[in-house]
């Protein structure tokens, strides 16, 4: 063979297996990314809340109605979707039960206490009347969550007051006494 021939024949053998070597060869597949919708809500107490348990110690003084509970916690856990359904809020009110004439039931709820992450929800900050109708306590919940059980989430303070309305202590009757359900509600706004 002469030289020429040679080459030829290496530069083919090159190119051939050049290419051959040189070929992509790879594949593909789908990998569906899914985050879910949560709403999730939580009320954590250690125990029933009792209040207007004082009594009058002596004769001539007055009954002292002004009592406070803060052993209630809200705990939630929130995925939104920010064209659906970006933000959610809490509710509660009374679902069973009456409030005693005479006296008034109070709820005020404090800031998250910064054991979850996420966008918190903003507390009402003012005291607010509770009745059967609802009262929005917590605005603006994006994605988020707040921990779980006690000094977790926001924490609720129930205060019970006699009424300012007039002859409020002349409506005061302990055949009255009530038991309350409170229901908390997380909804999209």
């Amino acid at each position: 063979m002469t030289t020429t021939y040679k080459n030829i024949t290496l530069f083919i053998f090159l190119f051939v297996f050049g290419n051959l070597s040189a070929q992509e060869n790879h594949s593909n597949h789908k990998i569906n990314l899914k985050i879910p919708e949560v709403a999730l809500i939580n009320v954590y107490s250690n125990s029933a809340i009792s209040l207007g348990n004082n009594t009058v110690v002596e004769a001539g003084q007055p009954l002292n109605i002004e009592e406070t509970n803060n052993s209630v916690w809200i705990n939630y856990s929130s995925i939104v979707g920010s064209q659906t359904q970006p933000g959610r809020d809490i509710t509660l009110r009374i679902s069973e039960g009456t409030i005693p004439d005479g006296v008034k039931l109070y709820v005020k709820v404090a800031e998250d206490m910064g054991a979850g992450a996420g966008t918190m929800g903003k507390p009402v900050s003012e005291i607010q009347e509770l009745t059967a109708n609802p009262l929005t306590i917590i605005t603006d919940i994006g994605s988020s969550y707040t921990g779980v059980g006690a000094n977790k989430g926001n924490n609720v303070q129930y205060t019970l007051k006699l009424s300012d309305e007039p002859n409020a202590f002349a409506n005061l009757d302990f055949n009255q006494s009530s038991t309350l359900v409170i229901n908390y509600t997380l909804s999209d706004n």
